[in-house]
């Protein structure tokens, strides 16, 4: 289970009225963020940002942390493959739908703690998050029951799709932001994310980045910023 107190937060200025929680990615961690994180936090007004730590070793780096494992699906990495079609790639995300369906149960727990912790409701929490972690971000939003204000997801795609289509309970507005040199969660699926935003009546906004790779800019959290603090 993720801890209640191995995680790290950050306070812009002003008394917190908003939360946000922010998912690192696979083969992360807290500090692998912070670069995004602080600048987030420098054009948030009157909100507190934190950021869990993934509870597994990398499976990749044993110096890093993962949420779940890809190779127990895709032992070969075929979802980085260029010649991997979107099928093949959301089909490999797909058959994880159970440990996502699991990861997301947990970060609500989680979002329920930090709740209490700093006194915020749900209309004033945001769920952001990053590669893994945007994808835990959108299973984890649709499946809450208490409507958040809002999910930012930065170079994700749709986990578990069919199962995750069965077990929506809410539909916040969501911010979806991806670079158009992303090779690892490949910018060519991000046509099948917004398909089945669209089918699923979701409401979302997308922004979409030239000459960014997997990674995370300032463009990216200025409009993170934007999204929360309207």
């Amino acid at each position: 289970m993720l801890s209640l107190f191995d995680n790290k937060y950050y306070k812009s200025i002003g008394k917190p009225q908003k939360l946000v929680v922010f998912i690192h990615g696979y083969n992360g961690s807290p500090e692998a963020i912070d670069y995004a994180v602080q600048g987030l936090r420098r054009k948030l007004r009157n909100a507190v940002i934190v950021v869990p730590r993934a509870p597994f070793v990398c499976e990749k780096n044993e110096d890093n942390l993962q949420w779940l494992s890809f190779y127990k699906e895709d032992p070969q990495v075929r979802f980085r493959n260029p010649e991997a079609t979107v099928a093949e790639i959301y089909d490999i995300f797909d058959r994880l739908g159970t440990d996502f369906a699991g990861m997301a149960t947990q970060m609500n727990a989680f979002i329920d703690e930090q709740q209490r912790i700093w006194n915020i409701g749900g209309a004033q929490t945001y769920l952001t998050g990053f590669s893994q972690g945007a994808m835990i971000s959108i299973y984890t939003a649709l499946t809450r029951r208490q409507v958040l204000g809002g999910c930012i997801a930065v170079a994700g795609l749709v986990p578990g799709y069919r199962r995750l289509e069965k077990e929506i309970v809410s539909k916040p507005p969501f911010l979806l932001l991806h670079g158009k040199d992303d090779a690892t969660v490949q910018y060519k699926t991000l046509s099948a994310t917004v398909s089945w935003f669209e089918k699923q009546k979701i409401p979302f906004m997308l922004r979409e980045f030239d000459g960014l790779a997997h990674r995370m800019n300032e463009a990216e959290m200025a409009e993170a910023a934007v999204f929360i603090n309207s």
